[in-house]
């Protein structure tokens, strides 16, 4: 995921039109639909695998507030990476593969007020995600450090 924004904001410091900023956004794209990939057997396993508790236990509200910011963490992990094939294919480009000269299927034809919406979306979830990755970063740190319970053990 850190790579994938990366590729997004640098590309800002590289000029339009050039193979750098194309090959920044194709690697851009490609991470967005590995992520994507990464996620679908990540909740799988999730569900149907138990997880080791917190130790001491979370209390309730906490419970709900860490389910709660994990449904918004796997939306986005889905949302985000569709979204951009959307954008990206109504807005006539194909989505290539790197160092391949092979690109995904088209799926969605050409439309032009279709691609400014998922554009607009897709940079404004980008931009919002940040405050829910700093939120996740600092909840991670909050049970680390004060509550001194095993959560960030457990992630790692």
């Amino acid at each position: 995921m850190v790579l994938t924004y990366a590729f997004a904001e640098l590309r800002g410091y590289v000029p339009r039109g050039t193979p750098v900023r194309a090959q920044m956004m194709q690697w851009h794209m490609f991470l967005g639909l590995l992520l994507l990939l990464w996620v679908m057997p990540r909740i799988t396993l999730g569900l149907t695998q138990p997880v080791p508790p917190i130790v001491p236990a979370p209390t309730r509200v906490v419970e709900w507030l860490a389910k709660l910011s994990h449904i918004v963490l796997y939306a986005f992990m889905i949302v985000q990476p569709l979204l951009g094939v959307v954008l990206t294919q109504a807005g006539e480009r194909a989505i290539g593969i790197p160092f391949t000269d092979l690109s995904l299927p088209v799926l969605i034809g050409p439309d032009k007020v279709l691609h400014e919406q998922a554009e607009d979306l897709h940079v404004w979830l980008g931009k919002a995600f940040y405050f829910v990755i700093g939120a996740h970063v600092l909840a991670a740190f909050w049970h680390h450090s004060l509550r001194k319970d095993t959560t960030l053990r457990r992630m790692l």
